[in-house]
């Protein structure tokens, strides 16, 4: 399958999954690797002064993934066998920090670029990663992206 395929079908694959759960949302217990983020995104919508990085991240798979995927905390400590979408830190760009996201125990399908500044921590820029049989780019990769291992 090629990359643009699995990140066609991961979210699809993950949506499935997610409706065949029985409704319970695994629980994440944050470690220290996962500072400065407040561990499990809180369901509740906060206000965009008091949003964490990890709420800022919810929000975006919320609204690019929609109601059936949720955001199920930082990669490095969720349960197995959860269902939604996690993520990896990745690199710090220019003061903000680059995240990877995906389906856990996965490869990471998109990377968020976050900045945090008066109003709290927001997604300024997404990137999915293309990687055509050819070699070649089928479009501009950001510039931040060269920053990411």
């Amino acid at each position: 399958m090629t990359r643009l395929g699995r990140i066609v079908a991961v979210p699809l694959v993950v949506g499935l999954l997610a409706a065949c759960g029985d409704g319970s949302t695994p629980a994440v217990t944050p470690s220290a690797a996962s500072a400065p983020a407040t561990g499990a995104p809180s369901s509740a919508a906060p206000s965009a002064a008091s949003l964490s990085i990890d709420q800022a991240i919810a929000r975006f798979v919320a609204e690019r993934y929609g109601p059936d995927v949720k955001y199920v905390g930082r990669c490095a400590v969720v349960e197995p066998g959860a269902r939604g979408v996690c993520a990896l830190p990745k690199a710090t760009v220019d003061g903000g920090e680059v995240y990877g996201i995906g389906a856990p125990f996965s490869e990471i399908d998109a990377f968020l670029l976050l900045d945090d500044d008066a109003g709290g921590w927001r997604v300024v820029d997404s990137y999915v990663p293309d990687f055509p049989a050819d070699g070649s780019s089928s479009g501009p990769v950001p510039a931040w992206f060269a920053e990411v291992d």
